[in-house]
């Protein structure tokens, strides 16, 4: 269904088409316009607010593209954007996008009400829920581990490592490469990371306690995932999940669209404060 792949293991379920009025939801990509249709597909919006992509990919400058957009729309508009928005923002890279608090980050409003950040990295994020995982895991049949308890705590016992991959986009200005890092962990990780961001190791430690802070301190590998993944770079630790679960046999790249139709499945996994805010929009328009 998608041009460039990412989603070849979708299935077969119908989505609801777009409506050709009424009010606009911009979103990054075209990956992300699939994951929201998808999610949101049963909430009766589509009467009256429709998901529109205004890039292919998000290397296309997505997130920019949405705020244009919805500024120079001459219709009602409003858009979606990943939080990683806030990481090239030089107003913001060095406040709010540390903020550990959701309700305080999301009063926020960075660049005002029609954009919502997300309180996670990016959507992909919201995709590497244990349970999500867990369903995929089944599917496969490729590894007997099919709890979601399992597998965050599996997650979590590799979370260093998850940190660590992190930095290549929080401390590098420009997005560093990781596949030569793809076999290192631990320590092996961190010397390989100094030396390729040409640090000094209180520099990485410093930032890793940073990150590791949005795990506040829970013990339930569940909640302690759910709460550190949201500062975790999407992109990075998938490959790392990939190798974790399946051996590297199964990329989570391609299994997007599987892992938002499991999401879709179990509503209260969906982001509660996207619903309310969707629903916000649609009920001001009654």
């Amino acid at each position: 269904m998608m041009s460039n792949g990412s989603f070849k293991n979708i299935g077969k379920e119908a989505i609801v088409p777009e409506s050709t009025d009424g009010i606009k939801i911009y979103l990054e990509s075209t990956d992300d316009q699939y994951i929201l249709r998808n999610w949101f597909s049963t909430f009766n919006f589509y009467d009256k607010l429709s998901f529109e992509s205004v890039s292919e990919t998000r290397g296309d400058g997505g997130c920019r593209l949405v705020l244009k957009k919805v500024e120079n729309s001459q219709l009602k508009a409003f858009g979606i954007v990943d939080r990683d928005i806030l990481l090239a923002d030089p107003n913001f890279k060095n406040s709010l996008w540390w903020e550990i608090d959701d309700e305080v980050f999301l009063s926020q409003k960075p660049y005002g009400e029609k954009i919502f950040v997300l309180p996670r990295w990016e959507l992909e994020n919201y995709l590497f829920h244990p349970q999500a995982l867990a369903s995929l895991v089944a599917d496969k049949r490729l590894n007997t581990m099919t709890s979601a308890a399992d597998i965050a705590k599996l997650l979590c016992d590799h979370e260093d490592d998850m940190v660590a991959i992190t930095l290549l986009s929080t401390i590098s200005p420009k997005r560093v490469g990781e596949q030569v890092l793809r076999d290192k962990s631990g320590e092996g990780l961190s010397e390989a990371i100094l030396k390729q961001l040409l640090i000094q190791a209180d520099v990485l430690e410093s930032e890793q306690i940073k990150i590791k802070c949005f795990a506040e301190n829970k013990q339930d590998p569940i909640e302690r995932w759910q709460r550190l993944s949201r500062l975790l770079d999407g992109k990075r630790i998938m490959h790392r999940i990939d190798d974790l679960l399946f051996s590297g046999k199964v990329k989570l790249e391609s299994e997007r669209g599987a892992l938002a139709g499991h999401i879709a499945k179990h509503k209260p996994l969906i982001d509660s404060a996207l619903t309310n805010w969707l629903k916000d929009i649609y009920q001001s328009t009654a």
